[in-house]
């Protein structure tokens, strides 16, 4: 059967690439690239160190959370071996453009950890609603210390609007999992034996650390932890460049590049990056080559690190590229 073009993944790389393409022109339009070069001679690469370190250090942390999310499961868990997934993970969702890296998550732990793809799915569900979760508890600090322009004020209230909603569903979930689980049981998959209750019931699972305090607590702190070394490397990458700004810049920039990650983009996200840098530290002063500079280096640091060290983790766990790519389909029936 013919798929329309406009349906396939390569409209999507297209598109992508296209709008990449015209930030990128943005972004270096105006700009005395002898600037730039002379900036990046001046760089002090001791905080470039301690900003890859961080990155590292932010990897890990995600890594322990993700293993804590399939209590009462996690026992027996080996972190290092799902260190090197998440690595692998990270460089998938830089280099190709439709979320190649959570489906490599999910078929790797079947592989490596033998767990259920239903379970992993809902990891990385819980997931993201405590990276959601931290986002929006720094675009409500950010007003109090500087006034928004237009640019980013709107999609910061959406954000905040699809987060109350995001948790909204979330509760109820909580509060009726028995009730959705009783009912879904009603109904079989034309592929399996096993009836809907019975496969969602896993991954409802999942929401069992929301009900227990001290685990609560401890991804919590987790999660803000790692939100706060993403933030620690922007100001790494600050201080490499001898630039002293405001402590709501570090906060302010990285809500930016995460709620900018949403826009679609050619795979690396190249132009995107730096135009989203340029702008948001043009609210602080900083001019367009000093900005553009700064996204080079915050983009080899913020991209390239798990870039490298996914290649790495395949290359020391001899994982198959082409079975993860065979994988995307069939997680997907």
């Amino acid at each position: 059967m013919n798929i329309p073009f406009w349906k396939t993944h390569w409209f999507r790389v297209t598109i992508g690439t296209l709008i990449s393409l015209v930030f990128l022109i943005l972004a270096i339009q105006g700009v005395p690239l002898d600037q730039v070069f002379e900036a990046l001679t001046r760089v002090n690469y001791f905080w470039i160190l301690l900003a890859v370190g961080g990155m590292v250090m932010q990897s890990w942390l995600r890594t322990v959370r993700w293993v804590e999310l399939y209590y009462p499961e996690q026992k027996g868990l080996r972190a290092q071996r799902m260190l090197g997934i998440v690595f692998i993970s990270q460089m998938l969702n830089v280099i190709v453009p439709w979320r190649m890296g959570e489906v490599a998550r999910i078929y790797l732990m079947g592989e490596v950890e033998k767990k259920s793809r239903t379970q992993t799915l809902a990891t990385l569900g819980v997931e993201k609603l405590f990276d959601t979760l931290m986002m929006f508890l720094i675009l409500l600090l950010i007003p109090p210390f500087m006034t928004l322009p237009d640019w980013l004020e709107r999609p910061r209230e959406g954000f905040i609007l699809l987060t109350l909603a995001f948790c909204a569903a979330a509760v109820v979930l909580l509060i009726f999992q028995d009730r959705f689980i009783k009912l879904l049981s009603r109904f079989h998959l034309p592929w399996s034996k096993k009836s809907i209750g019975e496969i969602t019931s896993l991954a409802f699972n999942s929401l069992d650390v929301l009900k227990r305090w001290d685990l609560h607590l401890w991804l919590q702190i987790l999660s803000i932890t790692i939100s706060l070394l993403g933030v620690t490397v922007n100001f790494f990458v600050f201080w490499a460049l001898g630039l002293n700004l405001p402590p709501i810049s570090g906060f302010l920039l990285f809500a930016v590049l995460q709620v900018g990650g949403i826009v679609p983009s050619s795979p690396g996200k190249v132009g995107v990056f730096q135009a989203l840098c340029i702008l948001t530290l043009a609210l602080f002063g900083v001019d367009k080559s000093i900005g553009l500079t700064y996204g080079i280096l915050l983009y080899l640091v913020a991209l390239g690190t798990p870039v490298v060290l996914g290649v790495l983790s395949l290359w020391w766990g001899g994982v198959n590229l082409q079975r993860i790519t065979t994988a995307q389909s069939e997680v997907a029936q």
